[in-house]
């Protein structure tokens, strides 16, 4: 029984987001100024929000994502902001989505661009 325990404990560490019961992501080589994030999508969820962080953001910074599921384009729905430009300190990107409730596993990748900001983070979340 301790070496459950302690498989499951390595295995949240590895991945901390699979752990809080969001879906597994694995970030790719990030270049200096974008970041494609690869995610696994399976089980019960149909709702999920994308969400990348960027500091120091000033009037001349712009960023923007692109979403594919699947290897389709896929749209973000109403509400959520996929692109900005000039906006000033702590700045985020989101995409919220459905899908539909299927039982094969989905493959997300999203694909991160900006200029004069540091990106920070990505979180992705089932609603």
């Amino acid at each position: 029984m301790k070496i459950a325990a302690l498989a499951a404990a390595l295995a949240a560490a590895a991945n901390p987001a699979a752990a809080r019961g969001n879906p597994p992501c694995k970030p790719q080589a990030q270049g200096y100024d974008s970041q494609t994030i690869e995610c696994t999508l399976s089980g019960a969820a149909k709702r999920y929000r994308f969400r990348a962080s960027f500091s120091g953001s000033h009037d001349d910074t712009t960023a923007s994502m692109s979403t594919v599921l699947d290897g389709a384009p896929l749209a973000c729905d109403k509400g959520s902001k996929t692109e900005l430009m000039g906006e000033d300190g702590e700045v985020s990107l989101e995409c919220r989505f459905s899908i539909a409730d299927k039982p094969d596993t989905k493959h997300l990748s999203v694909t991160l661009s900006w200029r004069h900001a540091q990106y920070k983070d990505f979180e992705l979340r089932a609603d």
